[in-house]
């Protein structure tokens, strides 16, 4: 009989499973971290809902707008002419040109105050008017702003919500009154 004497290693069920309980919460805490260092990360818990644009561009993805808007947590502004609102704009959407800014913003305030992510769109790579909608929204102090590029004919193009008429009459609707500045792009 030896004085050192070795028993066989026996892995209990137990034993088993905290092995895996441990390498299933390493694994969760890499994922975790990992989608916290990444631009593209999904929200954790669905509380944070989608990420948005690029803040230090002001520009938000078709993808992002068409989550928000999904969602019920976008108000869309479009810049364009109220005659081009009234043929047709993204379903829900506010005409704000930014030539009648001050009547309109006037009338549209409380709806700065919802808490809803605000998006410009106009129609057209070149079509400044979004972006100048989205300035003057951020010069009185709307925050939340993100401007779609060329919107109008990427919603449309994507099959996305869209209806006609409805142009607020303090703006007017008058015939010719289609964007001058946005080329032909439209």
């Amino acid at each position: 009989m030896s004085l050192f004497t070795t028993a066989p290693r026996r892995t209990t069920l137990a034993q088993a499973a905290r092995q895996a309980l441990l390498i299933l919460l390493i694994s969760a805490v890499v994922a975790v971290a990992s989608n916290a260092v990444r631009t593209d990360g999904l929200p954790l818990l669905g509380g944070g809902g989608a990420r948005t644009g690029d803040p230090a561009t002001g520009e938000i993805s078709l993808a992002d707008a068409a989550m928000l808007f999904a969602a019920g947590r976008a108000l869309f502004l479009d810049a364009r002419s109220a005659f081009e609102y009234d043929l047709g704009h993204i379903k829900g959407a506010l005409s704000l040109p930014p030539s009648e800014f001050q009547p309109a913003f006037e009338r549209y305030k409380p709806r700065f105050e919802e808490g809803l992510t605000v998006i410009t769109y106009c129609d057209g790579e070149r079509c400044p008017l979004g972006h100048e909608l989205a300035e003057k929204l951020r010069a009185e102090g709307v925050a939340e702003i993100y401007e779609l590029k060329n919107g109008w004919s990427r919603w449309q193009a994507q099959g996305l919500p869209t209806e006609s008429g409805g142009a607020p009459d303090f703006l007017g609707t008058q015939e010719g009154g289609m964007c001058t500045v946005c080329g032909d792009e439209q």
